[in-house]
């Protein structure tokens, strides 16, 4: 017995990806041209990428701590590793963007002194320049930059 799909496919919807903390850095400048385009790595390509080469994680812990499954680690693998190629070898610029993340802890961006920083308890006050100017959850702010 075959079963056969009439009409449109609707997929199930993507499960969202655990990263850590925010990366320290925005992206990478492409040095030697003047006027490059910028490819957009998303922050659970990124975390993938730092999980599986810079802590030499396998697959198998780096998708548990992600809270996606194996083969999905791996498509995110490869999808940043083919951005990350593209990027070297046409001289791009690489930029850091949203994607469909969470932190886990509560992280916060303080608006006077550029800092990201967490706490257990909802913060009153940065606890570097003690000004109690900053952004919700990094959460928040990183759902909203280019998800794709």
């Amino acid at each position: 017995m075959f079963i056969i799909f009439v009409g449109s496919y609707m997929p199930r919807k993507q499960k969202q990806r655990k990263v850590f903390l925010p990366p320290r850095i925005d992206g990478y400048k492409a040095i030697g041209l003047d006027h490059s385009e910028t490819i957009e790595l998303n922050l659970d390509e990124v975390e993938a990428i730092k999980l599986l080469d810079y802590e030499n994680l396998n697959q198998h812990d780096v998708a548990i701590i992600m809270n996606v499954s194996r083969p999905t680690l791996t498509r995110i693998y490869d999808r940043a590793r083919k951005k990350i190629a593209t990027a070297i070898t046409e001289g791009k610029n690489i930029s850091f963007k949203g994607g469909n993340i969470y932190f886990e802890d509560n992280w916060y961006i303080c608006i006077q002194c550029d800092i990201s920083f967490n706490s257990i308890d909802n913060a009153k006050s940065c606890p570097f320049c003690k000004q109690d100017k900053f952004t919700s959850t990094l959460n928040h702010h990183y759902s909203k930059l280019g998800s794709k």
